[in-house]
């Protein structure tokens, strides 16, 4: 029997299944397949989110960034957001935006 051939035959066996387990991973991506994924970490991100603007609005807000606490616009869950937003929920920060223009 001829052992070079047989090992070439399974090599070659492999690297076809490995082909085609990869066509069908593109596939499943190219018909929306990872769409259950992306539903299934979108609260972690946006809790994430959620979390980063909280910390940089009460960093603005102990350094007595008027312009960013006021002014800067953050998305989440695709609603717009600035820091003086009562979501936020910002313990014990006394800036106010009433009379401060953006120059927008």
């Amino acid at each position: 029997m001829n052992k070079k051939a047989f090992e070439m035959a399974i090599s070659t066996l492999i690297i076809i299944i490995l082909g085609i387990l990869v066509l069908i991973a593109i596939i499943y991506a190219v018909t929306g397949g990872f769409k259950q994924f992306q539903q299934t970490t979108d609260p972690f991100t946006d809790t994430a989110t959620s979390a980063a603007v909280t910390q940089a609005c009460q960093s603005a807000c102990e350094q007595q960034s008027k312009i960013i606490y006021c002014c800067s616009e953050y998305e989440i869950d695709n609603v717009k957001i600035k820091c003086n937003d009562p979501r936020l929920n910002l313990q014990g920060c006394a800036l106010a935006c009433t009379d401060f223009e953006c120059g927008e």
